[in-house]
Parts: C-alpha cells; structure tokens; sequence
C-alpha cells in the first residue's frame, strides 16, 4: 500500500518502503506524534540511537492530525507559562512557527508540532520508519524485538507512545512488553 503525502513528505510513496530485516538501536520508540517524535527528538539530542516507529504517514498521525490545538485555556497559570516557555524552545530548535495566540489563548496545532518534532529527532539522528506498523514486541536477551510489517528492530528499550489500535479492530495485534524493557506514555483523548 503506498504511504500517502503528509507534512514531512509532501509525495505519496508509490511503491512500499524497502525491507529491512533487521535493525539495532538504544531505543525504539512506537508512535509517531506529539509524544513519541518529542521523545525521540530528546533521545536522539543526547546521543542515543533512536528508530521512530509509525503506522501511518509521518506528520499526520492518528490523534495529531488536522488543526487540533494545544491550548492553555483552562490550564493554571504557572502550567500554562511553563508550556508556552516549552513551546518557545522547541519552535527555537526546529525554526517552525508553532506558537499562536487566538482571542487571547496561547495555542499549537498538534500536526504542525509533530511535523515539527519528527523533522528535529531525524535531524539529530532518529531513523523514521513510517507507514510501517508494529506487529508485536517481544523479549529479547538485553531488551526487546519490535516487529514491524518490514523489520525487525532490536532495542534495549522501547517507548510506547502511541494510541494503539483502534478500539473498533477485532483483529487488531495485541502487544506483550517486557516491564523492565518499555516506558509506555499514555495515549491522550479528547
């Protein structure tokens, strides 16, 4: 199935991404938005290796597509001046405008972000391996096998930062992950 357009790569694949059977890395982090490519970025900036996991395209992942903001509205005053001061240092890494203000609330579009944060975490080093769902993680000696629908990715650890599939997929893999090996961030809803 070709990987269609997203905000980091405006050409849809027309053929599928070339296999890899195996990989090696620091971390695998699964899930591609706002949190997964922040964690990558933050991994990758302190020299670790970091593979990028994402079912869908990069950039317009589940969740984090479309204009969805991040607001401070409602959100007490020191949380919200510590956010924008976040915000301000990610849009100083990247070079991307994220920051908004509308009718007097600070806001960022969650697909601008992510577009973001995956092009920072692949500028520092981070492999993005999109449109290439993980199928199961494993235990392996020193960490754990993530399979992908292409790959096989050895990790000494595994972040899950993604939303996992959807509540409405009777066939949908289930995965098994090793505590001492994984950090799980968990999925936000609206």
């Amino acid at each position: 199935m070709p990987c269609p357009p997203s905000l980091l790569d405006p050409t849809p694949t027309g053929v599928p991404s070339l296999v890899v059977p195996s990989l090696v890395t620091d971390v695998a982090v699964v899930g591609a938005g706002p949190a997964g490519a922040a964690t990558a970025w933050h991994l990758a900036r302190r020299g670790l290796r970091v593979v990028l996991l994402e079912r869908r395209s990069a950039g317009a992942v589940w969740r984090a597509a479309g204009p969805a903001p991040w607001t401070d509205e409602g959100l007490p005053a020191r949380l919200a001046t510590d956010a924008a001061r976040l915000w301000g240092q990610v849009e100083q890494a990247t070079g991307a405008a994220l920051l908004h203000v509308s009718g007097g609330v600070r806001q960022v579009r969650a697909d601008q972000a992510t577009a973001a944060l995956t092009a920072a975490a692949t500028a520092w080093g981070a492999q993005l391996r999109h449109c290439d769902e993980v199928v199961a993680i494993d235990a392996a000696d020193g960490g754990a096998l993530v399979r992908t629908r292409s790959a096989t990715v050895r990790a000494a650890r595994v972040v899950l930062a993604g939303a996992g599939p959807l509540p409405t997929d009777p066939d949908a893999p289930a995965a098994t992950v090793p505590g001492h090996a994984c950090f799980a961030v968990p999925a936000l809803t609206h």
